[in-house]
């Protein structure tokens, strides 16, 4: 497999991987980079290439189970948010329910109260 020789552009150190590598680290300061091919691979040898290509295909199930969490996340949480919602409008019907009706035996009170007085 053909090794390639860069500078590390943080610390001036070689970098060396090979061919179909995705990310290299610099020997001397440690810090790691991400290896970006140009989109002409016709240097690269068939095993680089389908090496490259079963790497890129590797990480389709990787995206599918992130996306697939992802989904299942946010339909919990509007879920949640929904319940949260239709449990707060249900408390607050019932306590309007509650004053209407203390306002309601207020009146009533009053009024048996009023008609209990003699003049």
């Amino acid at each position: 497999m053909k090794i390639i020789e860069k500078k590390c552009p943080n610390c001036g150190g070689n970098l060396d991987f090979k061919v179909g590598e995705r990310d290299v680290k610099c020997e001397s300061c440690r810090r790691k980079f991400a290896v970006e091919y140009d989109a002409d691979l016709s240097d690269l040898s068939e095993k680089a290439k389908e090496a490259l290509k079963a790497a890129d295909v590797s990480l389709r199930p990787i995206r599918r189970v992130f996306f697939v969490f992802f989904g299942i996340f946010f339909v919990i949480v509007a879920t949640a948010i929904i319940i949260s919602v239709v449990a707060m409008v249900n408390s607050r019907n019932e306590f309007n329910k509650k004053v209407e009706q203390s306002q309601q035996e207020f009146e009533n009170t009053k009024q048996e109260m009023l008609e209990s007085i003699d003049y």
